[in-house]
């Protein structure tokens, strides 16, 4: 099929529609033009600001065959660097580090401050010479930096450099979650979910209501049966939510079990409902009255796709031993929530080793958001590509 046919599918109303053809699902050419050409131009979530929390804090963050440095300076900005010394290429940091005084690379030496600027290079001009950063904030011998952006605790990288501002890309899920009180919220724990799919089938089961009745026994009871509705478009995001059949902390309806304190300032049509946003191309963000979750589907291969989850409860609730029960049960729920999610992904990624398979015959109510979703991956690579 050529990349004409292949956009003229995507174009049509959602009943007569086609997705992407399977080998943007299988191959690993796929794939790399997606490291290339979509992932490079988008907002990508690189991590959190929980991650590097003190002065000296590097964590790591992976895209594609590269790796990308978080590091909270000495004054108390958090840059983001790629992982890599500008002298020869090699790989600076393989683990977090904690409280450091400066980079090293474990190569020939030279070093850089938390700023990103050299320190130091021994030996430089011969055995015994050392440069002690006379060229320190010449840009030629710094650290790579990434253009990066904070909203609230979380840290978001464009790779390219050439994407729009982050406020005007993200305007609408800015809008739709101006009402939240996020800075209440902080994080507790970090929980990462294996799925044998690729990362965009990943992505179009979570944004897919249509299979709660199915897949889902719990979270089918909480969520509220006259409050299911398809994706909403916001730009090139998808958004949505739900309100709450009964008491509990978000997935399952619990009236006995442990509770957890609410944000306050809540409006009052958000105290018994949730609102979720996927930012394109694959970050997710669920907040619950209670308790929020920050997500990223990160590929690791065409037919694999690890789940990367930060979860966030309300003030002294992420610390608190009252609250740990609370927490653990919701763990548990997600654990539960993923599991039964991950047999459907797998039978998704192994339809598209079928031929006969053509894209899908999409539910006209149901699925205008993975329709959304396909059309933004094929116009975030060539079309030459899709064939």
């Amino acid at each position: 099929m050529s990349s004409e046919q292949v956009f003229k599918q995507l174009a049509r109303d959602t009943g007569e529609g086609r997705g992407l053809p399977n080998h943007a699902f299988t191959s690993d050419a796929f794939l790399e033009l997606e490291n290339t050409l979509l992932f490079p131009r988008s907002w990508l979530l690189a991590g959190t600001g929980s991650d590097v929390p003190n002065v000296g804090d590097a964590a790591l963050a992976e895209f594609g065959a590269g790796s990308l440095i978080l590091l909270h300076g000495s004054d108390e900005q958090i840059r983001v660097f790629h992982n890599v010394c500008p002298h020869r290429g090699a790989r600076l940091l393989d683990e977090p580090m904690r409280a450091a005084n400066a980079l090293t690379c474990p190569y020939h030496a030279w070093s850089f401050d938390l700023d990103g600027n050299l320190k130091g290079r021994p030996h430089y001009d011969g055995p015994g010479r050392h440069d002690h950063g006379q060229e320190q904030g010449n840009e030629r011998v710094c650290l790579f930096e990434v253009r990066s952006h904070q909203w609230g605790d979380w840290i978001f990288v464009n790779l390219d450099g050439q994407a729009v501002e982050f406020e005007t890309e993200m305007e609408a899920i800015l809008r739709r979650f101006d009402g939240y009180p996020l800075h209440e919220f902080r994080c507790a724990h970090r929980q990462s979910f294996e799925f044998a799919c690729n990362w965009k089938l990943a992505v179009e089961n979570y944004n897919d209501v249509y299979h709660v009745f199915k897949i889902h026994p719990a979270l089918d009871k909480m969520h509220v049966a006259s409050d299911r509705y398809p994706m909403t478009v916001d730009g090139r995001h998808l958004c949505n939510g739900y309100s709450f059949e009964g008491p509990g902390r978000g997935l399952t309806v619990d009236e006995d079990g442990p509770a957890l304190p609410t944000l306050t300032h809540l409006k009052d049509d958000d105290r018994n409902r949730m609102q979720w946003a996927t930012l394109f191309p694959n970050t997710a963000i669920n907040i619950y009255p209670s308790n929020l979750q920050l997500i990223r589907f990160l590929p690791k291969g065409p037919h694999r796709t690890q789940m990367q989850m930060w979860f966030y409860f309300v003030g002294d609730a992420a610390t608190d031993e009252t609250t740990r029960e609370a927490r653990e049960a919701l763990y548990r729920e997600w654990a539960n929530l993923n599991a039964e999610d991950e047999d459907v992904c797998r039978r998704m990624q192994l339809g598209r080793g079928c031929n006969a398979y053509d894209g899908g015959r999409f539910a006209p109510y149901w699925d205008s958001g993975t329709l959304h979703f396909h059309r933004e991956v094929a116009k975030a690579v060539s079309e030459n590509v899709l064939e």
